[in-house]
């Protein structure tokens, strides 16, 4: 016998013991109809309830999201002053300054002319102008 027919006959072998084995579901007359399952994908709970219940469900989830997003947003923040605008207000502020002192702000520079009103707390600037 050649090595090919001895190849031949095991693989032809090898397919009737295959094609023979008895395996769970393929034998039919071993399982009734009772046991077998109607398809493979088992049904929850939650298919079976009725079209509105289904509907009110998907609402109540969708509220639910919603004042999720709602409650997470970002909270608009107070945006502080920029550097500018405090450093000016502090200068116009300054208890130190003396007449004739020159401030530099935002709007350019200013001259400290004194303090007016009866408690010294109205300060005086007047702009000076470029050259």
């Amino acid at each position: 016998m050649t090595r090919t027919n001895a190849h031949f006959i095991a693989i032809v072998a090898l397919v009737v013991a295959v094609h023979t084995w008895p395996a769970p579901g393929r034998a039919g007359d071993e399982m009734s109809t009772a046991e077998e399952p109607a398809n493979d994908i088992a049904l929850s709970p939650d298919s079976l309830i009725p079209r509105e219940d289904w509907k009110r469900r998907v609402d109540d989830a969708r509220n639910r999201a919603e004042q999720v997003r709602r409650f997470n947003a970002p909270r608009r923040m107070v945006q502080p002053d920029p550097p500018e605008k405090i450093a000016t207000q502090r200068a116009l502020s300054d208890d130190t300054l003396q007449p004739e002192d020159i401030v530099s702000t935002d709007k350019g520079f200013l001259l400290f002319r004194g303090r007016a009103g009866a408690d010294g707390q109205n300060a005086d600037f007047v702009p000076i102008a470029p050259r």
